[in-house]
């Protein structure tokens, strides 16, 4: 955080009495102010803690606003916090999206927002009335390109494992594959095997994630059942217990069409 000295090109160096002597340049990094933190759900703990470091260590202030969809860990990191900061040093937030909206307006000297695109745009919209600078991660579409020259089961397990990471609820993880037409039923056979191998149960296994929410889960179930109603072809690992736990079993879906959303 110390200052850092920078050079001076040689035309901004002032003439006095024909001599040139050289000015003095340097950066002086100053913090921002109070920085806003709206948190997400599917790593509730990680994206609300490591942007709080990032903050402080730079000498501002922060407000944080975890998810509501994460009510368990958002409560006790707000005890955690207050147990070792002052509420003017560390503020948490806790409510839903009404309190969500309010939060997004208030006039902070930046504003980190990490979630879905469509949200993002509120979170956007809010922080222009105040001029807020903006930092937005949002998720998107993240397809993984299986070449034919790459080994198939190398592919297979590797898709696999960026996949069921915290059970696909990440911003990067694979949404789609493209494989060459010829090989999609091995391919889906492949990563289906993998999947075996890395949990070789679902239900009760705490190494397989479950879906955050009831909405969310039947969300996902819906969207099989669509894909399936379009024609798809469904490859799913059955598991009786799976739904219980909020679950969602590897699935593959085959010969999709432009109406499987």
């Amino acid at each position: 955080m110390k200052p850092q000295r920078r050079s001076v090109h040689w035309t901004f160096r002032p003439n006095k009495a024909r001599t040139f002597r050289p000015n003095k340049a340097r950066v002086v990094y100053q913090p921002l102010g109070v920085v806003g933190i709206i948190s997400p759900w599917n790593y509730p703990l990680m994206l609300s803690l490591s942007p709080i470091c990032d903050a402080l260590s730079a000498g501002n202030r922060v407000m944080l606003k975890p998810s509501e969809l994460t009510p368990r860990v958002s409560a006790l990191l707000k005890l955690m916090i207050e147990e070792v900061f002052a509420e003017d040093q560390v503020a948490v937030v806790l409510g839903g999206p009404d309190t969500a909206q309010a939060f997004s307006a208030l006039p902070f000297d930046h504003l980190l927002f990490t979630g879905s695109t469509a949200v993002g745009r509120h979170v956007m919209r809010a922080a222009a009335d105040n001029l807020t600078p903006v930092t937005l991660e949002l998720g998107g579409k993240s397809p993984v390109v299986v070449c034919r020259d790459y080994p198939l089961k190398k592919a297979a397990r590797t898709i696999a494992i960026g996949k069921y990471l915290n059970a696909g609820q990440t911003c990067i993880a694979p949404d789609y594959a493209l494989v060459p037409l010829d090989l999609a039923e091995s391919f889906a056979e492949a990563f289906l095997a993998e999947t075996r191998s890395l949990y070789p149960t679902i239900a009760g296994n705490p190494d397989y994630s479950s879906i955050v929410s009831d909405r969310h889960y039947r969300r996902l179930v819906g969207l099989v059942d669509g894909a399936r109603a379009a024609g798809a072809r469904v490859l799913q690992r059955e598991d009786a217990g799976a739904a219980a736990e909020r679950k969602l079993p590897p699935t593959v879906l085959l010969n999709t069409t432009r109406t499987c959303r």
